[in-house]
């Protein structure tokens, strides 16, 4: 009888193990997150080309995050379509942490520019961590006439309009152009491109009059005398280009909304995973070393910015864009 009911507890312990065990399984992100994350290599899906601003940080972070976690961070660039492509290619992912968004201020843009879109960003993304703000500058090449926002008025006063890339219909470079061709009473011409790197070239190429430009990807050639800068989109001045006056101080009110970069999950991604990813991206930002880098590459390091909050920003920026492109006259297509 004793060894009988020796065995018979041992059978229920192990039937009550197994049975914790299935449960744990079942319950959502309990599995997940008592794994090792991760465990193979993670991926930022980048919605812009190689070289732009977004692409620039994303490799300064994923490299910072290889070297924290042991495991491979990817960068792979979807770009077009204002973002949309590489947004929902992330939103429609498995949510387990390993496919998250690189992403811009575009994402908050497309809903208020195209009647369709393919991703709800409240309902299929889970907010991580915001990791930078993004000044902007209008440059023109070295060799134009227009040295100043004052002439880059003027030339655009005339019957053939002034050319300005952009990084798509709706994005920020195309609602500060709007802005200003609305406010000032100017003749442009949007020419959307995949991402700031490439309108970058062709102003270079002689195919376009001007383009906007975040800092950190401008600079160099601001730097290297190819192209010459007007004026900045920021509240204060760049310390990367302490000379070059904001469109305020050029006497233009109303572009001083700044972009931001950040990253995000597919909706349902495990909580302690979510938090893991937060946490380290976190850290990584406000190591010395790398805020640094960000600065010198012409952005704001943001750090300390919780799940929640960021999905505070979020719904604030969707509301301020919106606003911003229905007073630019962009409509929705």
């Amino acid at each position: 009888m004793k060894r009988g009911s020796n065995l018979g507890g041992v059978r229920w312990r192990g039937a009550l193990v197994a049975l914790l065990a299935a449960a744990c399984v079942a319950m959502p992100g309990v599995g997940s997150a008592q794994a090792k994350f991760p465990e193979r290599p993670v991926t930022f899906v980048v919605p812009g080309p190689a070289g732009g601003g977004p692409d620039q940080v994303a490799r300064l972070i994923g490299d910072s995050l290889t070297g924290r976690w042991g495991a491979p961070v990817i960068v792979e660039n979807r770009a077009g379509a204002t973002g949309m492509i590489g947004a929902e290619n992330v939103a429609r992912a498995e949510p387990n942490g390993y496919r998250l968004l690189f992403t811009f201020t575009a994402l908050v843009q497309a809903p208020a520019v195209f009647a369709k879109v393919p991703y709800n960003v409240e309902k299929d993304f889970l907010p991580l961590a915001q990791v930078a703000n993004a000044p902007v500058v209008l440059i023109v090449r070295a060799d134009s006439k227009i040295t100043s926002v004052a002439e880059f008025i003027q030339a655009g006063k005339q019957s053939k309009p002034l050319s300005y890339g952009t990084f798509g219909v709706g994005s920020s470079y195309h609602i500060y152009g709007e802005a200003l061709a609305r406010s000032q009473h100017l003749n442009l011409l949007n020419v959307p491109y995949k991402g700031e790197s490439l309108a970058l070239q062709d102003l270079l190429g002689g195919a376009l009059d001007a383009t906007f430009v975040s800092v950190g990807t401008g600079t160099p050639q601001i730097r290297a005398g190819k192209v010459r800068a007007l004026a900045v989109v920021a509240k204060r001045r760049s310390s990367l280009l302490p000379a070059v006056p904001t469109f305020e101080e050029s006497g233009v009110s109303g572009l001083d909304a700044v972009g931001w970069f950040g990253v995000l999950a597919p909706a349902g991604t495990p909580a302690l995973v979510a938090s893991k990813i937060a946490a380290d991206i976190n850290a990584v930002v406000a190591d010395p070393t790398i805020s640094a880098k960000l600065k010198d590459l012409g952005f704001e390091p943001v750090t300390g910015v919780t799940l929640a909050s960021f999905g505070t920003v979020l719904r604030t920026e969707s509301a301020k864009w919106k606003g911003l492109i229905s007073a630019a006259g962009v409509k929705p297509e």
